[in-house]
């Protein structure tokens, strides 16, 4: 078990220090198959946070899933739905796709009917990993296949693959336009405030303003960015490049 711990390791150094040369998303994909296929992962889909009106064309940056998964996955609308992109807006550490990505099959019927679609595809088990590129775009890439063999423990190896392909991927193909929403000065200023962690009440007394007035700009900057939460607003601003907390 420890010599294929060290191999993991070793293997997503060594792909790490050869993703410049590789010119093209399925020589990415090949080469973290090179890695990843003998504990399982067969399958990858990179995307960027989604917004409350994104489809699925909308976010993919690139992906290699099972065939038709996409199709009906994108005909169904589920990308609002799906548990998965949902918890990666709210951690920064990769998570096990099913298992911790919490929802309520009763209360949530579009939810479960992502997972059971998934499972009918082959796609068991998955792996979510937050990213933020070196361009500011925020994401996840997801791993997947029928079993996973990675102990939680390898989970930062393949974080940091995940890091460098999405990061990769972006510099070949670019980024979707984007149109930037146009907040003001103070609005940036509440939401690169609300990066850093601070509170309504910490944020009023900062800027010198009623909690009231922090809660009706969040409104508004929400409302420009298409946001549902400020969460969320956080998250679309840092991926577009509104603020840099």
């Amino acid at each position: 078990m420890h010599r294929r711990v060290a191999d993991i390791r070793r293997s997503a150094f060594e792909f790490v220090e050869g993703i410049e040369r590789l010119s093209t998303t399925g020589e990415i994909m090949d080469a973290m198959g090179g890695v990843l296929n003998r504990h399982g992962i067969e399958h990858y889909l990179f995307t960027f946070i989604p917004t409350p009106t994104s489809t699925l064309k909308d976010v993919t940056a690139a992906s290699r899933l099972p065939d038709g998964l996409e199709e009906v996955y994108a005909a169904k609308g589920y990308v609002q739905d799906d548990p998965g992109f949902r918890h990666a807006q709210t951690t920064v550490r990769p998570f096990r796709w099913f298992r911790e990505s919490p929802y309520d099959p009763e209360r949530e019927p579009r939810a479960a009917e992502v997972v059971q679609l998934c499972r009918e595809f082959g796609l068991v088990e998955g792996i979510v990993v937050p990213v933020v590129s070196h361009a500011r775009r925020a994401g996840q890439v997801w791993f997947g296949g029928a079993t996973l063999d990675i102990p939680d423990r390898e989970l930062p190896a393949l974080h940091l693959m995940a890091i460098y392909a999405f990061d990769r991927i972006l510099k070949l193909h670019g980024s979707p336009a984007q149109q930037q929403a146009n907040l003001t000065p103070r609005e940036r200023e509440i939401l690169t405030l609300a990066a850093n962690g601070k509170s309504t009440w910490e944020i009023g007394e900062k800027l010198h303003i009623t909690s009231r007035t922090v809660k009706e700009h969040i409104k508004h900057l929400c409302r420009k960015l298409g946001a549902a939460t400020r969460t969320q607003a956080v998250m679309i601003a840092v991926r577009d490049g509104i603020i840099q907390p």
